[in-house]
Order: C-alpha cells, then structure tokens, then sequence
C-alpha cells in the first residue's frame, strides 16, 4: 500500500483511517505500507496491525534512506561505483530526459514510464544523493526551464521550490520494492509511480483508489499561490503523472461518482472503474446519550485545519450566524501541519471579534462523542472525494449543513442541506435554518441515518475490496484471458 503523509505516522485525516479500516479489515491479506513524508513532523510512535509491515521514510532534509530502511544493496559499493563521470555521462542525461517528459504538454507517457523505470535501475546500483545533490541537477533544470517560452517567467524562489520537490520525488526511485501480488495506492500522484515499477518488475496488478481527485486538487493548491508560468508548469506535470498513473493502473477507484467524473475527463474509459464508496464502522458511529458541549446553540466542525477545509469561510459563515442567533457556538476539532493557514484561521476570527464564539478545540479521539453532543455539523470544504466526517454525522444521526463538493452532494442529497462552496453567507443561512428547527434536524438526521448503514458501512466498502483483489489475482492467474475485473461506471 502506497500513501503520502497518511497511515501509519499521520493518525488523522479521511485517508489515515481509510488505510487502517482497510488493513485491518483484511487480516488476511499482509500489508508492506510504504508511506512518502513530506513534512519531519511525524509521528514515528505508533501501533501496527499484525499484517502490516511499514517501508516507510522521511523525505527531508540531507538524511538517507539506509538511516530508516536498510533492505536495499549494500551503500558503500554504490557510492564507490558513482563517480563524477558515471553521473555525467549516465545520469544526467535520463535525468534532462525525465525533466523534459515530465514537464511537455505533449509528453510521450510511455517514454516518461521507460526513463522513470531507467533511473529506478540505475539508483540500485549507484548512490542516489550524490547524484541529486550534484550542482550539475540544477544547471540542467534550470536550463529546461529556461527552454520554454512560458516556463522562463518562473520567479527564481518557484522555481527553487519545483527543483526541490523533483528533487525530492526522484530519491523514491532508489528503493528496492520487495515482490508482492498487488499494488494499492491511496493517491494518484508522484508516491504511487513506484506502484508502476512494481508492476513492471513483478507483473502485479496496480489499484488507485482517488479520495479527492489529485489533479483537481494540485491545481486548486498551485492556482491560489503560484503565477501564471508556475501554475502552468505544475498542471502540466500533474496531468502527465496522473494520466500516466492511470493509464497503467489495472483498476481506478472513485469513491464517489464525482470522482469518476474527473478521471473519465482525464481519458480513463468506464470499463476500468470501480466505484466503491468509503466505509466507516456504524457500530462506533450511531447515535448515542452523551453530554452536551454547551448549553448553547452548538455547531461543530471535525477535520483538519487547511485550506482545502475552507475553515476561513465557516468563520466567515459564523458571523453572520451570530447575527441572528446571538448565542451561537462554534467548535472547530482537528489538528494542523499547516502553521500559516493554522495563523489565517486564528486572525479570521480576531478580526471578527468571534474569540467566544468559535473556538478551536484541538485534536479529537472521540468523534463520535462530538457529533452527537451537538446541533448541528458544518463541512465547508472546497473540494472533496467522500469525506469521513460527513458520513460519520450522518451515522450520528445528526443534521449536517455541507457545502457541494465532489461526492458530498451524493451523500447528503435529501437528508441534509447543501450549499455553493465558498459561499459564507449561504453555509450561515444554512446553519440557522437548521438550528431554529428541532424537526427539521431530527428528520433530515433520521434520514441520513438511514442511507449510512445502506450504503456505507465498513463492512460494505471491505467486502467490496476483497472482491476485486480476489478477482485481480485471478485474473493474473488466468493466463491468455482477461475478464472484466470492473464494473462499468456511467457519468452523466
């Protein structure tokens, strides 16, 4: 299983619990997690599931791999063997290679799958880090850079920022992937290329399961602090990667039809789609007696602090809540890595002079607790695949005001209230219509009550994994023949 920033060493977010639901429920199956981290800041105290085995880095700083995983060939023969005039005259060129494939709008996929693979094989043989750490790297890329027309108005701190994380992604190539039968990565973006090395190595089949679309959302990220030139260099590379991530997936998983929208536009073709909605445990998540947070009107909110949460706009949404229901209570639950976004939400409600009406209340191990204690939940996030949260209120029972994103409006259509993102005065309206009305919330929360243990229970989702792993593997067995493994989505 391939993830970034997620399972083991990030214990929040949709996806860290997807992981862990999914392993777990499968104790059949033995896991080798490999789990890319961007950040230093992890958690590296963590409790394993008998079947999982972690292959996990740190993708920091000047540390090697062999620090953290030391199943590889031997180093001190790979650096003997990676002289000034091995990574001239052999990695430099698979490297200008890589840079101009990956970074062409009319990039030939399987050429960048073909370098990609070459660099794999020559980092097991030579050392990775004195080949990226060569001056010679950033000579090259800045002279790819240089070479287009658009790509030349770069600000020189992008494009330190895009050298680094290329930098940063190729010293994956270097690790030695053990033989497995299937390959599940939790992202479509650069981690999961190694899924396509495996494959090639061990013929295993490849499953990509998207929670929220990673184009969508790379462009969204870059969009909101790059220019121009910079923007269009990363949607570039995001649409080569992810097209050829999954082109040479066996299976994509959309958790949502939404989902599957967006990967049919990126050329993906039905018959290679399996639709299988994210899972939660509804005997954890149910409507329960607990104690109330307040005595006042309370809205509560769980998730992580960052931008694509849009914490900003239900700060934003409160206040104009407080308008009408003066005595309104907002809690925000969740932990951030995002220290500047973490800032911006802080000074939203100074600003507001909200400091007694919305309060951030931390990381929570209890959500269950949370959502039954309060009146209403509030999801105002910018983009989506099928968010944890929202389920897990629904199985709560409670009414739930979300703004219209990915597959949001497939789960709460008709047993809650949906809203235009990033639109603080419709999420308010929202959030009072529900707060001013006992009935209301309790047939809308009955309502979704309903559809959760139908459609989206974790028994569900995990049955419907074993199957098309069961159907994958049989499939590879089958020699000469090629059943329909999927099932075909339509999107209107």
């Amino acid at each position: 299983m391939i993830g970034w920033d997620a399972y083991p060493h990030f214990t929040s977010g949709g996806v860290y619990v997807w992981q862990k639901s999914l392993i777990e429920g499968l104790p059949d199956w033995r896991f080798v997690v490999f789990n890319q981290l961007s950040n230093p800041n992890s958690n590296a105290n963590y409790k394993l599931h008998k079947n999982v085995e972690v292959m996990g880095v740190p993708i920091f700083g000047t540390m090697r791999y062999e620090e953290f995983y030391d199943k590889g060939s031997p180093l001190i023969p790979r650096i003997i063997a990676t002289t000034e005039s091995v990574i001239r005259g052999e990695f430099m060129p698979l490297y200008a290679s890589f840079l101009k494939e990956v970074s062409s709008e009319d990039s030939d996929l399987q050429s960048l799958e073909a370098t990609l693979y070459k660099i794999h094989s020559f980092f097991l043989g030579h050392d990775y880090k004195k080949c990226l750490e060569h001056p010679l790297t950033w000579e090259i890329f800045l002279d790819r850079i240089r070479d287009d027309l658009l790509y030349r108005e770069m600000k020189l701190n992008e494009a330190v920022v895009a050298f680094r994380v290329m930098q940063r992604f190729l010293q994956i190539l270097s690790l030695e992937l053990p033989k497995v039968d299937l390959v599940q990565c939790s992202i479509a973006w650069l981690p999961s290329l190694l899924a396509l090395i495996a494959k090639k190595d061990w013929g295993c089949p490849v499953v990509v399961t998207e929670h929220g679309v990673a184009f969508r959302e790379v462009f969204l990220h870059y969009n909101a602090y790059l220019r121009k030139s910079s923007r269009i260099f990363w949607k570039t590379i995001a649409t080569n990667v992810i097209k050829l991530l999954y082109s040479g997936a066996d299976v994509l998983v959309p958790v949502s039809l939404a989902n599957a929208y967006w990967q049919k536009r990126l050329g993906t073709p039905a018959t290679k789609m399996k639709l299988i909605y994210n899972g939660i445990d509804i005997e954890r998540f149910r409507p329960m007696e607990t104690q109330r947070l307040s005595e006042r009107p309370t809205v509560v909110s769980v998730g992580r602090i960052e931008p694509f949460k849009d914490i900003v706009c239900l700060i934003q949404a409160i206040k104009h809540v407080k308008d009408q229901v003066p005595n309104v209570l907002c809690l925000i639950y969740g932990d951030s890595i995002t220290l500047e976004y973490a800032k911006m939400c802080a000074n939203a409600v100074k600003v507001r002079q909200l400091e007694e009406t919305v309060k951030f209340m931390g990381r929570t191990s209890e959500p269950e607790k949370l959502y039954n204690a309060a009146d209403v939940v509030a999801v105002s996030s910018v983009t989506e695949g099928l968010p944890l949260t929202l389920m897990e209120a629904m199985a709560c029972g409670k009414a739930v005001v979300a703004a219209d994103v990915g597959g949001v409006g497939e789960a709460l259509e008709g047993c809650g209230i949906l809203v235009r993102s990033r639109h603080p005065y419709e999420l308010a309206q929202g959030i009072v219509k529900l707060l001013g009305d006992q009935g209301l919330r309790n047939e809308l929360g009955e309502a979704a009550l309903r559809k959760v243990r139908t459609e989206y229970s974790h028994k569900k989702m995990v049955s419907e994994y074993s199957t098309l792993y069961e159907t994958l593997m049989n499939r590879r067995k089958l020699e000469g023949t090629q059943p329909s493994a999927v099932q075909e989505i339509r999107v209107q």
